[in-house]
C-alpha cells in the first residue's frame, strides 16, 4: 500500500439517514484512494482502524443515497465524527445504482427496482421468485416451492436475464418450469431490476429487463479487520431451517472469503393439506481470495451449490412424482483496475468464468435418471467503464449435453457479443443510447435418436443479430419523465429448436422446431414521476410487439393418443401432453402505478400492476399471463429499533385465458413482517420475523403448473437471526 501506518489511528461514528433520522446499515465506508474500508452495522456504527497519519478523505456509498466524501484534517489518534447524515437522491429521483457497474452512476428509468439491506432481508424467502413476487410488475411461476421463478411483466423463460454481478447464472432455469434457480436468497446482498438502455450491457434477451443479484462474496474493498457474517432461520410453512455463514479475513494486501450454506425444507403445507414431494435440500460452499492495491484488485473464487428437490405427482404428468438432483460449480477470475490514460474511461474490468451444471430427473423412488441434462460454459468478458460510458465484449463457449430418454442432441454454441452504452445531456434533457451486436454459432450433433424430428433437419446454424435502445429523461421542478424505445433480437435456444423427448418434471413431451428464426421485439416504455417532500409517485405504461414470438404450445386438442399425448411407462406412470415450439405474432402491454407517503410515524406504500398478452396470430390471449395485482403496505417508522410492516396483497380473478388454460379465482392475502435491532456490545445483531398469509387463506396462483393439485402455502411463520462481528 502507498500509505504508511506509523500509528494505529482509528475513526468511528454512526451513519444516519437525513430524511428518516434512522441508522443506515451496510454503508460502504472507505478511505479515498485506498482500498481499506468497512461497512456500517445495523445501528449505523462503523469503526475504521489503521488510517494514515496524514490528512485523508473519507467516502460513504450505498444504493439509494448520494455518494458523499468528507475531508478529515486531524492529528488525533482516535477520531469520532459522531452521527453523519446521508441524503437520499430525492430531487432527481435517481435512487438506483447498478451493482455490477457502479461507475455508471445512477439509473434513470423510473421503472427500475432496487432492494438492499433491510429492504431485501425482511422479504427474503428461500427462492428469488418468492422474495420478489410482491414487487410491482413481478409475479411467480412454480411447480413446487423449490422451482419458483420470477415472471417480469408477463415474460418468463429466456426473455429476461438472471445475472450474478452482471453475468448469467449459468443454470437451465430459463428453459423449463421444473428447473430451479441455482442460488439461495440468504446469500443475496442486493437485487436490482434493470430496464431500458442499460439492460443491453447484460444481454440481448432483456425485453422484460435484468434481475442482477449481488451476493455476499468477495467485497470490492478490503476490510480493516476480520468480519464474520451469518444468518440462521426457519419457517413453519415448509418446516424449513437454514444457515449461511460468511467469513472475511484480511492480511497484508489480501483478503480470504469463505462461506457455507445449508437449507432443509419439508413438504409444503397448504390450508387443504400437504403438497407431497416438494421437500428440498440445498448445500452451498464458496471460497475466494483477493489482492488489493492502489489501482485495483484481482480475485479468484470457487463456488458450489447442490439442490435435491421433488416435483409433485400428477395424472397429467407423472403419477408418483419426479425427484431432481442439480449441481452447479462456478470458477471465476476477476480483475479490476482504475485507469487514467483514456479520456472519459475510469475503470477496466475483466472476468473469466467457467460453469459446470448437471441436472438429473428420476421417476420418484427410482434410481434410473430418465432425463439427464448438463452444460459447460466458458466465458471471457472485458469492459471499459466511465461515468457516462461503457463498452465491452463477451466471448462464450457453451456445450449442452442431454441423456436418458431426452433425445435433444448434444450441441456446441459459440457466442461473440460487442456492446456499448453512452449517456449525454443536451439542454437539460438526458439521452441514453445502447447497442449490442452478437454472433451465435449453433452446432448440434446429428448422430441422434429422434422420433418427431427428422435428423436431416438438425443442422448447424449461424445467427447474426443486433439490439438497440434509446432512453430520454427530463427533470423539471418536482416532476420527472422517462421513456425508453427498444428494438431487441434474440436467437432461439437449443431446446427451442431441437428438443424431442419426455420431460417428466415439466409434465410434457417437448418437440422443437429446427427452422425457428430470430425473435424480434419492438418495445416502448414511458414513465411519469412526482416527488415533493414526503410524497412520491410513479406511473409507467409499456407495450412490446413481436412478429415472431416463440411459444411452446400443446399439440392438437389433447384427445388423440399418440398424436396429442403419449403414455409414459405403459400407462402405469401417467401420460404426457405433447408441446411443440412455434413462432407467432404477439403483443404484451401493461401499466404500473406506485405511490409512497411518509409521515412522522408511518410510511404508506401502494402499487398496482396489470399486464395483458395477446396471441395476434390466432386472435386469443397468450397463456400464463399474471392477473392484475394491488399491494398496500403500512410500515411503522423505526421506534426503539423496531420497524414492523403490514402488507395487503390482492390478486384479481384471471379469466383472460390462453389455449387450454382454466380460470383462477382472485384472492387477498395479509402479511406481517419486520425487524428488531438488538443492542449488544459486540457487533451487529438483528431479528427478522415474517408471518405470511396471516389468515390462512386458500388461494391459487394462476401461474402455478400444479394449481390443480393443491393451493399455495397456508399460514407460515418465519424467524431470521442475522449477526455481524
Amino acid at each position: 500500500m502507498s500509505f504508511v501506518y506509523a500509528q494505529n489511528r482509528k475513526i468511528s461514528g454512526f451513519v444516519y439517514s437525513n430524511q428518516s433520522n434512522n441508522p443506515i446499515e451496510n454503508v460502504n465506508i472507505f478511505i479515498k484512494n485506498n482500498n481499506i474500508g468497512t461497512t456500517s452495522a445495523a445501528d449505523g456504527f462503523f469503526n475504521l482502524e489503521g488510517i494514515p497519519e496524514l490528512d485523508f478523505e473519507l467516502s460513504f456509498n450505498i444504493i439509494g443515497y448520494q455518494d458523499t466524501t468528507i475531508s478529515i484534517i486531524s492529528k488525533e489518534k482516535e477520531i469520532n465524527i459522531g452521527r453523519f447524515f446521508l441524503n437520499l437522491n430525492i430531487l432527481d429521483f435517481d435512487q438506483i445504482n447498478v451493482a455490477a457497474h457502479p461507475e455508471l452512476g445512477n439509473l434513470q428509468s423510473l421503472s427500475n427496482i432496487s432492494l438492499s439491506g433491510s429492504a431485501i432481508q425482511e422479504k427474503m424467502k428461500g427462492t428469488l421468485a418468492a422474495s420478489l413476487s410482491n414487487e410491482t410488475g413481478i409475479a411467480m411461476t412454480s411447480m413446487g416451492q423449490a422451482t419458483a421463478r420470477p415472471i417480469l411483466r408477463g415474460y418468463g423463460g429466456d426473455r429476461f436475464l438472471l445475472t450474478d454481478s452482471g453475468i448469467e447464472l449459468g443454470d437451465l432455469s430459463q428453459t423449463s418450469g421444473d428447473h430451479a434457480v441455482s442460488m439461495d436468497m440468504s446469500s443475496a446482498q442486493s437485487v436490482n431490476i434493470i430496464r431500458g438502455a442499460k439492460a443491453l450491457l447484460y444481454g440481448s434477451n432483456t425485453i422484460a429487463g435484468v434481475i442482477d443479484i449481488k451476493k455476499n462474496s468477495i467485497p470490492e474493498l478490503q476490510f480493516n479487520r476480520p468480519h464474520l457474517h451469518g444468518v440462521l432461520g426457519g419457517a413453519t410453512g415448509d418446516k424449513s431451517s437454514f444457515t449461511n455463514i460468511l467469513y472475511h479475513y484480511p492480511f497484508s494486501d489480501n483478503q480470504i472469503t469463505i462461506a457455507g450454506l445449508v437449507r432443509n425444507t419439508a413438504d409444503q403445507l397448504t390450508p387443504k393439506g400437504v403438497l407431497k414431494n416438494t421437500a428440498s435440500i440445498n448445500n452451498g460452499f464458496f471460497a475466494g481470495i483477493a489482492n488489493y492495491n492502489e489501482s485495483g484488485r484481482i480475485s479468484a473464487s470457487l463456488e458450489s451449490i447442490t439442490m435435491d428437490y421433488g416435483i409433485p405427482g400428477s395424472p397429467e404428468g407423472h403419477i408418483s412424482g419426479v425427484d431432481i438432483e442439480m449441481e452447479k460449480i462456478t470458477q471465476k477470475l476477476e480483475y479490476h483496475r482504475d485507469i487514467e490514460f483514456l479520456p472519459n474511461i475510469k475503470t477496466f474490468d475483466f472476468e473469466q468464468r467457467f460453469v459446470k451444471y448437471d441436472h438429473q430427473e428420476y421417476e420418484s423412488k427410482k434410481t434410473f435418471a430418465a432425463v439427464d441434462l448438463g452444460q459447460q460454459i466458458f466465458s471471457l468478458q472485458g469492459k471499459l467503464t466511465g461515468k457516462d460510458i461503457s463498452i465491452g465484449s463477451l466471448l462464450q463457449y457453451r456445450k449442452f449435453i442431454a441423456g436418458g430418454f431426452y433425445w435433444t442432441p448434444n450441441t456446441d454454441e459459440i457466442n461473440l457479443s460487442l456492446f456499448g452504452f453512452r449517456e449525454k445531456e443536451f439542454n437539460f434533457v438526458t439521452f441514453q443510447i445502447s447497442s449490442r451486436f452478437e454472433f451465435l454459432k449453433v452446432k448440434p450433433d446429428r448422430a441422434l435418436s429422434s422420433i418427431n424430428i427428422n435428423p436431416e433437419r438438425v443442422v448447424e446454424r449461424d445467427f447474426y443479430y443486433g439490439s438497440y435502445a434509446l432512453g430520454i429523461f427530463k427533470n423539471w421542478q418536482n416532476w420527472k419523465i422517462s421513456s425508453n424505445i427498444m428494438y431487441l433480437q434474440r436467437a432461439p435456444g437449443i431446446e427451442d429448436m431441437f428438443s424431442d423427448g419426455p420431460h417428466l418434471g415439466s409434465y410434457s413431451y417437448e418437440i422443437g422446431e429446427p427452422t425457428l428464426g430470430l425473435e424480434s421485439t419492438q418495445g416502448l416504455e414511458a414513465s411519469l414521476g412526482y416527488r415533493k417532500n414526503r410524497l412520491s409517485s410513479t406511473l409507467t405504461a409499456y407495450s412490446n410487439y413481436s412478429p415472431n414470438f416463440h411459444l411452446s404450445s400443446k399439440v392438437g386438442d389433447g384427445y388423440v393418443p399418440g398424436s396429442d399425448w403419449i403414455e409414459w411407462g405403459s400407462g402405469s406412470s401417467g401420460w404426457l401432453y405433447k408441446y411443440q415450439m412455434k413462432g407467432l405474432e404477439a403483443r404484451i402491454y401493461g401499466i404500473e402505478f406506485e405511490l409512497n407517503y411518509k409521515s412522522d410515524f408511518v410510511t404508506i406504500d401502494a402499487s398496482f400492476s396489470e399486464v395483458i398478452g395477446n396471441n395476434l396470430s390466432e386472435g386469443i390471449p397468450l397463456p400464463y399471463i399474471p392477473p392484475s395485482k394491488t399491494r398496500l403496505r403500512f410500515t411503522l417508522n423505526e421506534t426503539s429499533n423496531f420497524s414492523p410492516t403490514l402488507q395487503i396483497v390482492n390478486a384479481s380473478k384471471q379469466s383472460r385465458l390462453g389455449e387450454f388454460e382454466k380460470p383462477t379465482d382472485g384472492y387477498t392475502l395479509v402479511d406481517l413482517y419486520g425487524s428488531y435491532n438488538l443492542k449488544m456490545k459486540n457487533g451487529s445483531h438483528k431479528i427478522i420475523f415474517q408471518i405470511d398469509n396471516v389468515f390462512d387463506e386458500v388461494h391459487y396462483n394462476h401461474l402455478s403448473k400444479i394449481k390443480a393439485i393443491m393451493p399455495e402455502m397456508g399460514r407460515s411463520v418465519s424467524i431470521q437471526y442475522r449477526f455481524l462481528f
